[in-house]
């Protein structure tokens, strides 16, 4: 059976949040075994468009129609994919028969085909915290009654193919985001899917890591598992799927061929013009020596950090680059004085003094360096604001709440309003688009315009440092270059200091004065990208 009949058929399909259309008029086929991509700016409906098949009631269509060919078991209500019609259900001994489900219109028949799709969301680990690696994939194998004589050896193959094997004793706890991600991948593929629906699956992977998981989704593929992915990563859709559809303000521009539509969608795609920046300060951070050790009972002694010392610059755009669990994310939560370090000093200037901010999370106090009293005063030179990996905005406020009031700022509501809407603007949203979403909560917004909200309110603070970790993960090309824009004119309108945390090598090569590459906890390189242009070193 296979392709000769869509396992999906969508037709007409509306979806409007408050009179505001999110999808318009979608209509395409989806079919068994044949990987799919969505391809589309921020806010371009792909996220409601995977709510909707995933079966979430707040995305019930407005209009049109989803339907689901599938074959169910009448015993006991398995469901999987059309072309297993007739053959012996593995559950209960019965026969698949052939259904059509009307799934917006029929909701128990709408139940049953969920439990057969799975999702994997942007930037969001559901994940059992306190419980290991290896268990939180065998509670999805149980969840879904695979054999229990079989489930180590199942749950050992899923993390192989999304490289955690080394990670199997560990506490979900204690992973870096991308480590997260690929476990929550492991996850999704050990329920056995027939449908999977992949939201930025490798957005914050490095590019080494995303090729694995890459593989693992087409060798799940290869087993009769059908695919449909997003991700703002045109290479990554093309790598991983036959089809494209393209969206754009809910409506669809085109669909076909992943390579003939991907190439289309690039030509709206300008380069990220580098600058060089000529009013680099005096030093601002000074690291010596930063270490950041740990001990478990699963891992033993864990060096986060290990000896590193850096120097940042006053208007500089910083870059820490590396694989995912380098170290990167702990040592910029030192920086933010979040985590306190072990060992060695982490100091901020504050016009001509230091402050010593390497264990103000252990104690919360801010001593100047050379005194023995907190001083007075220095706080706000030495302000840090860190957009996190997993960041979450206030989620009963408004848009304009989260970049006003909840962050504290206080100035009349006209002046906050207009500075709110700057922000917005300067974060690649259009003057129109900006006004509209003001009055919305998060929850009526794609992650990628999360995304960018969140970093207006960092912007919105005006630190003297701003800390982005993957600021770019779930943007689109077109909306990077607006994100480059804004930290260059943040960084010429109100001298903030930039360190970027990321994958993305591309925008840290387009965006980025310096580059520091971490490995194992180290910085094993560093890269100067201005008058150098592009000479690097090892690092001493």
């Amino acid at each position: 059976m296979g392709k000769e009949e869509p396992l999906v058929r969508i037709r007409g399909v509306g979806k409007e949040f408050e009179g505001v259309k999110a999808l318009d008029d979608v209509s395409f086929d989806i079919y068994e075994g044949e990987p799919m991509g969505l391809l589309g700016r921020s806010g371009s409906g792909k996220s409601t468009l995977l709510h909707m098949l995933r079966g979430s009631e707040e995305y019930a269509p407005t209009s049109g129609e989803v339907i689901f060919r599938v074959a169910m078991c009448p015993s006991c209500e398995w469901v999987t994919a059309p072309s297993q019609a007739g053959q012996t259900c593995t559950k209960c001994g019965g026969t698949l028969e052939l259904q059509e489900v009307n799934y917006w219109k029929d909701a128990e028949a709408r139940k049953k085909v969920k439990r057969s799709v799975a999702i994997m969301l942007q930037r969001t680990f559901g994940l059992y915290g306190d419980d290991t690696v290896m268990y939180n994939v065998l509670q999805a194998l149980e969840s879904r009654q695979y054999p229990a004589d079989k489930r180590f050896r199942r749950a050992y193959e899923l993390l192989k193919a999304v490289r955690m094997i080394h990670r199997i004793s560990f506490p979900a706890i204690n992973l870096s985001g991308g480590e997260k991600q690929r476990v929550v991948l492991a996850r999704q593929l050990a329920l056995d899917p027939m449908l999977l629906l992949a939201d930025e699956p490798t957005g914050t992977l490095d590019v080494e890591t995303a090729k694995l998981v890459h593989k693992a989704l087409k060798e799940s593929t290869a087993e009769g598992m059908t695919l449909i992915v997003t991700s703002h990563w045109p290479y990554v859709v093309e790598e991983l799927s036959e089809k494209v559809l393209w969206l754009d303000n809910g409506k669809v521009v085109k669909y076909g061929d992943s390579k003939e539509i991907v190439a289309e969608f690039k030509k709206q795609v300008s380069e990220i013009e580098r600058e060089e920046y000529q009013k680099i300060g005096e030093p601002k951070i000074q690291i010596e020596h930063c270490k950041k050790y740990y001990y478990s009972i699963w891992r033993g002694m864990v060096k986060a950090v290990d000896d590193v010392t850096l120097t940042i610059y006053e208007n500089e755009i910083f870059g820490l680059l590396g694989k995912s669990g380098a170290g990167k994310t702990s040592l910029s939560r030192i920086i933010c004085q979040i985590d306190p370090v072990t060992g060695g000093t982490v100091k901020i200037r504050a016009g001509e003094r230091w402050i010593d901010v390497s264990r103000v999370a252990e104690t919360g106090v801010w001593i100047a360096w050379g005194a023995t009293t907190p001083g007075v005063g220095e706080q706000a030179a030495a302000r840090v604001a860190m957009l996190h990996q997993e960041y979450s905005l206030y989620p009963e406020r408004t848009v304009l709440e989260n970049l006003t009031t909840c962050i504290g700022l206080r100035v009349p509501a006209e002046l906050a309003r207009m500075k709110a809407k700057f922000m917005l603007q300067s974060v690649g949203f259009h003057e129109d688009k900006a006004e509209e979403i003001l009055p919305k909560t998060h929850t009526e917004l794609s992650v990628g315009e999360r995304q960018r909200i969140a970093l207006a309110q960092v912007m919105m603070k005006e630190p003297a440092i701003a800390v982005l970790d993957e600021p770019t993960g779930t943007m689109d090309p077109i909306t990077k270059k607006y994100v480059a824009d804004s930290i260059r004119a943040a960084r010429e309108n109100l001298g903030m200091t930039f360190i970027i945390v990321t994958h993305d090598v591309d925008f840290a090569h387009d965006v980025c004065d310096r580059i520091a590459h971490m490995e194992a906890g180290k910085v094993a390189k560093l890269e100067d990208l201005r008058a150098t242009a592009g000479k690097s070193e090892v690092a001493a």
